[in-house]
């Protein structure tokens, strides 16, 4: 299942992550957490397998994924 901004958003609502703690977690930098968030820019194939990655093997995540209102059109992290 892709990871969507929404996704990203419930998972930094729900652990109290920042962008730039789940961008070093996933070896990135920040504004590429940002602009997948604000949908700016499509992510790039090396982006989507990371957080693919990263949401298939953090429990947190997963429950992220799974529970509350994926489909949200303001996200406070944006």
């Amino acid at each position: 299942m892709p990871v969507r901004p929404a996704d990203v958003c419930q998972f930094l609502d729900r652990t109290g992550w920042s962008q730039a703690r789940l961008a070093w977690e996933l070896g990135i930098n920040q504004p590429r957490i940002s602009r997948f968030i604000n949908g700016m820019k499509k992510p790039n194939p090396d982006l989507v397998r990371a957080l693919e990655a990263f949401f298939a093997e953090d429990a947190l995540a997963r429950v992220a994924t799974r529970t509350g209102d994926g489909d949200r059109s303001a996200h406070p992290h944006a």
